[in-house]
């Protein structure tokens, strides 16, 4: 089956054909706490999200939440860009955080995932996973009480955010950037708040039944941003996520044969043959992304 032959392989293939949406996750080096709110870290984030959406306005950001060892992210790739964004955003992030940690040495553990999101209540599924995510890690039980970056659209419709950039890399004269955070395509937005709420709710009648103390911001404030889980969680990336099946079923298969004409293509490119014909919207080793089949 195609999603063991993709999990096979040491790094996953990437393939990111635009309008398509996309979770995006990135990971801390050993899951330490570099990215633990405060100030600056959380300009650090909002600058260079809105230097990358500067730079690609087709990348559409409908949530972002950046918790003390990783970054989620629910975007719209309107034009295939996904991977340049990702690595001009992430690369430059890391760069600052380690200037304002005044640390060297790797930030992020890999390479990011980017996860399809295929159908419309996956999207919202997806969206309310990011937001909720510090009160799934029992760090607080509202997501307004996160002290870090979270965002999303609470009106239904583009939200512009003031973000004050860091005056040692401000040109003279330069105006603030600007962040946009767009709203999932026809969601109402009473049934995303309404959403996000209930998993709240939920989520804290879990925690509460298990008798487990709420970590609180005092208690995220209180870490240091060099320490790191006794117990880090880990889990297997889904190859999409879709509520109907059938779209699963059928994405997997895609990309089965995706994988299959990548392998083909690589192994002849190793045979010394230059003109191996790479599937649209694959990375070639040493080559650009193939943005769309040959003529």
């Amino acid at each position: 089956m195609c999603l063991a032959r993709h999990r096979g392989m040491g790094r996953p293939i990437r393939r990111h054909p635009p309008g398509t949406y996309h979770l995006v996750t990135s990971r801390c080096h050993q899951a330490r706490f570099l990215f633990r709110p405060d100030p600056r870290i959380n300009r650090d984030v909002l600058e260079w999200l809105a230097r990358a959406q500067a730079r690609w306005p087709g990348i559409l950001i409908c949530a972002v939440c950046v918790m003390s060892n990783h970054v989620h992210l629910l975007v719209r790739d309107s034009g295939g860009d996904l991977a340049a964004w990702a690595s001009y955003f992430l690369g430059n992030l890391a760069r600052a955080v380690n200037r304002t940690r005044e640390r060297q040495g790797h930030v992020f553990a890999r390479r990011y995932s980017a996860e399809p999101v295929l159908d419309a209540d996956a999207l919202l599924d997806r969206l309310v996973y990011v937001v909720t995510n510090p009160v799934q890690a029992k760090l607080c039980d509202r997501a307004t009480d996160w002290p870090g970056v979270v965002l999303w659209s609470r009106s239904g419709e583009a939200e512009r955010h003031l973000v004050a950039p860091d005056d040692a890399m401000k040109s003279p004269g330069a105006p603030p950037a600007h962040l946009l955070i767009h709203p999932l395509p026809h969601a109402d937005p009473h049934s995303v708040a309404a959403a996000i709420r209930h998993a709240e709710v939920s989520l804290q009648a879990e925690r509460m039944t298990a008798g487990i103390r709420l970590v609180g911001r005092r208690g995220v404030l209180a870490q240091r941003w060099n320490d790191r889980p006794r117990n880090p969680k880990s889990s297997v990336r889904p190859l999409c996520h879709a509520a109907d099946a059938s779209l699963r079923a059928a994405f997997k298969e895609a990309f089965g044969s995706f994988v299959d004409a990548f392998r083909e293509a690589s192994s002849r490119l190793r045979e010394g043959m230059l003109d191996a014909t790479f599937p649209p919207w694959s990375f070639p080793p040493g080559r650009p992304l193939v943005r769309e089949s040959a003529a």
